[in-house]
């Protein structure tokens, strides 16, 4: 007769095996913020945003209010949303140049604006001027722990990526330029940024309803903040292509899931739109834009004028500064890495009154040896980002990092191509037009950095990656902003 079993021998004996299915489901996957569980991560993270400040503090600090690109205008809109209009673009109106912008930077900023003293009307207070500095310094702080998380979460495997591509977000002297002073392209950037980290997300655990209404409303968030994020809407709905070409049986989701995300951006910027249709006659204010870029030197100009040709303008004008300002060139794009000059080479002698010269020898030239040198250095890491992702694709990345990849290089490609556009209409090579693709070029520039590194040692390469850009940018604040605007402070 079998023996009973006790109570006791039930609670020892091993528990049956799992069946086939559920040994073979795969583990969840780890959350966008899951790299910071690691403590060295952490503070790999909060070294790079304290010296980030640090610098950002300096730059924004020494440069007076004003002196950089369009700082004026910018701030003249914050003052009109102070006093509760919504400006409206007149091409007479010179002073008042970005009011066919959209309002979300503008309101982001008012908040600061309003608790340092600034008004509607009258003198801007000092400290109202530098407290919307802040905003964009703290929005830039965001877009490097967002650089460095989405890197981290798409080659999850290498951690020294994030933290050399963070640094390129953080230490590029012309970035800190951008962060430390008031603009609608920090909160651009932080869009993109957004956008692209969540896209990557979707394509390795898939895009489900509420992802697709959250790129969706950063979408129409990026059309209230500058009409460059329209580029984001084909590169969402190619991302979510590429998921869907991945799991054919869900067609009717992917579907569902692009209507939802073009609808709910068009839900948030559509009435945006609706009002440039109305006064301006285009959804982008175009028009306007090109009514007041109108005196602005063109590529004609300088095929005509200085005897270029078509290619020789875009070598030795749209390239060559685009080079230089990639790194840095200040104020008004004419204050130049390197120290002030001695002599401007063809310019017959009492053709410029002796202040305007001797300001003109202060700012520099563009013919620096520190450009040759960073020039060098540009297509080194291009041709070392080259090496790096035929490196990387050989090694047979899973199918969503090559997915993600090709999602990204979209971007930088479309950002590109409206760069691009805009100089073979009007000459203004500034790379800061370049940055909303901050992302896939700050993380192919790492993995340039990164190639010849041995698996053991790029930690360490990512280290000194970062020392040598924050090393140029300290350079460029002591030895340019500093020389040039001479004192700390306001």
């Amino acid at each position: 007769m079998a023996r009973k079993t006790s109570r006791k021998e039930k609670r020892e004996a091993p528990e049956p095996p799992a069946s086939t299915a559920a040994v073979a489901k795969p583990s969840p996957r780890p959350a966008w913020w899951a790299p910071l569980a690691d403590r060295r991560e952490r503070l790999a993270l909060a070294v790079l945003l304290a010296v980030y400040f640090a610098l950002g503090g300096l730059y924004l600090a020494t440069v007076r209010f004003g002196n950089a690109p369009d700082e004026a205008a910018h701030l003249l809109y914050v003052q009109q949303l102070a006093a509760g209009k919504l400006p409206v673009f007149r091409a007479e109106d010179r002073a008042n140049f970005e009011a066919h912008q959209p309002p979300l930077a503008y309101a982001v900023a008012l908040p600061a604006y309003l608790a340092a003293g600034g008004r509607g009307t009258g003198e801007v207070p000092r400290l109202a001027r530098y407290a919307v500095r802040g905003v964009s310094l703290l929005l830039g702080a965001l877009v490097v722990t967002l650089v460095f998380l989405a890197v981290r979460c798409w080659l999850p495997g290498d951690p020294a990526l994030g933290l050399a591509a963070g640094a390129v977000a953080a230490f590029l002297p012309m970035r800190l330029a951008v962060f430390s002073s008031l603009s609608n392209d920090p909160l651009t950037e932080l869009i993109f940024c957004a956008v692209l980290l969540v896209l990557g997300l979707g394509l390795r655990d898939g895009f489900n309803r509420r992802r697709a209404l959250l790129v969706g409303t950063l979408i129409g968030l990026g059309l209230l903040t500058k009409s460059t994020c329209a580029l984001l809407l084909p590169v969402a709905l190619v991302a979510l292509f590429l998921e869907w070409r991945r799991h054919r049986s869900r067609s009717g989701a992917y579907v569902v899931n692009a209507l939802l995300l073009v609808g709910m951006a068009f839900v948030i910027g559509g009435p945006w739109l609706a009002r440039n249709q109305v006064l301006y006659g285009d959804p982008f204010a175009l028009g306007a834009f090109t009514a007041y870029f109108g005196d602005r030197a063109t590529p004609e100009y300088f095929m005509t004028r200085q005897g270029l040709t078509f290619l020789e303008y875009l070598r030795f004008r749209v390239l060559a500064f685009t080079l230089r300002s990639f790194w840095g060139v200040f104020d008004h794009m004419n204050l130049w890495l390197g120290g002030a000059i001695d002599s401007l080479p063809g310019l017959a002698p009492g053709a410029l009154p002796a202040e305007r010269l001797a300001d003109l020898l202060r700012r520099g030239s563009a013919d620096a040896p520190i450009y040759t040198v960073l020039g060098w250095v540009t297509y080194a890491l291009i041709a070392g980002a080259v090496a790096g992702v035929v490196r990387w694709w050989r090694g047979r990345p899973e199918g969503w990092q090559g997915d993600t990849a090709m999602v990204w290089a979209l971007c930088a490609a479309l950002v590109g191509a409206a760069f691009l556009r805009f100089n073979l209409e009007y000459f203004q090579a500034q790379a800061r037009y370049l940055y909303p693709a901050v992302l896939p070029i700050a993380a192919a520039m790492a993995m340039a950095w990164l190639a010849p590194w041995p698996q053991r040692h790029r930690g360490i390469g990512a280290g000194l990656f970062a020392v040598a850009l924050g090393g140029l940018a300290l350079y460029a604040w002591q030895g340019t902003l500093l020389r040039f605007f001479e004192k700390v402070g306001w």
